[in-house]
């Protein structure tokens, strides 16, 4: 591994986010507001270009890809997917808790079906610890990938989170 910028302080604001931005409930509305959100804050605040999914137990019930962006979007957000599902975190902490040594990489077995970096936040139900919706971004840098699906979650629940940029 080790391809991928992080920094050590991020594991506990990484796990806090995963915290703090959970979903009393989640609608489809809910899917599209926040699939918005996230639109409105890559081109006003990131002024990047980004591919947004939200898949709901493998149903993609937001998509939508912005100029610049392509199919090899897609495949980054499968192989982030993976690595959230098998994990049950985001695809950044699971990066970053295996490179601080603290989780073992499962996904190493099988390389070519997972990456291990940010783009993919899982969604819990308030009181579970089971995601059944994700969020994925790809475009940016992996980081930011990860951050504005934080930023967009944030601001959704009205929410006050630590970031990592």
């Amino acid at each position: 591994m080790g391809t991928f910028y992080w920094e050590e302080q991020w594991t506990d604001i990484l796990a806090e986010q995963e915290q703090l931005l959970r979903y009393p409930e989640f609608t489809r509305k809910t899917a599209l507001d926040l699939g918005m959100e996230i639109l409105r804050l890559a081109r006003e605040a990131y002024h990047k270009s980004a591919a947004i999914r939200i898949v709901e137990d493998g149903t993609t019930i937001f998509a939508y890809k912005m100029e610049g962006t392509s199919s090899e979007n897609d495949w980054w957000m499968d192989k982030k997917l993976s690595v959230s599902r098998m994990t049950g975190m985001s695809s950044l902490r699971s990066y970053v808790e295996a490179e601080s040594g603290r989780l073992c990489p499962e996904w190493e077995k099988r390389p070519n079906n997972f990456a291990a970096c940010g783009g993919c936040f899982p969604i819990f139900h308030a009181d579970n610890k089971t995601p059944w919706i994700h969020v994925l971004v790809s475009g940016m840098k992996h980081y930011e990938d990860h951050q504005i699906i934080a930023d967009a979650m944030a601001i959704q629940l009205n929410k006050t989170i630590r970031r990592i940029l």
